[in-house]
């Protein structure tokens, strides 16, 4: 089975490296890594990975921003939310506004390897 590219968008450095390493440790190797929105978005148009993991809360463009923005530069990109706010309105704004997931931080392997499967379908 041919690994997906999967782009993770995430201000902390620390938060990025935990979560590559989930995804290495599930043989996830294709991964690309983005700092901020802004970031994402020009490596998304070179990079079209088919799994995004999006924080919400990054300094410049929110990350509900971003999540419009991809829905409109590519249908079918699977955006996995992956936040520390748990308010209900945020999980709901994300999923109408097409995030295939929605995952509350600290991220696991357990809650993370799933969502990325049942978008891989």
């Amino acid at each position: 089975m041919l690994m997906p590219k999967i782009m993770t968008v995430e201000d902390s450095a620390f938060e990025r490296a935990a979560i590559i390493s989930i995804l290495k440790a599930s043989k996830f190797n294709d991964v690309i890594e983005a700092e901020n929105g802004e970031e994402c978005l020009k490596k998304f148009e070179k990079e079209k990975p088919a799994i995004v993991l999006l924080d919400l809360r990054m300094p410049g463009i929110s990350g509900m921003d971003v999540l419009r923005q991809l829905k409109k530069k590519g249908k079918n990109v699977k955006v996995i939310v992956v936040s520390i706010v748990r308010k209900q309105e945020s999980i709901d704004e994300a999923l109408k506004l097409g995030a295939s997931a929605y995952i509350t931080k600290p991220v696991t392997k357990e809650k993370l390897i799933p969502e990325i499967k049942k978008c891989l379908g």
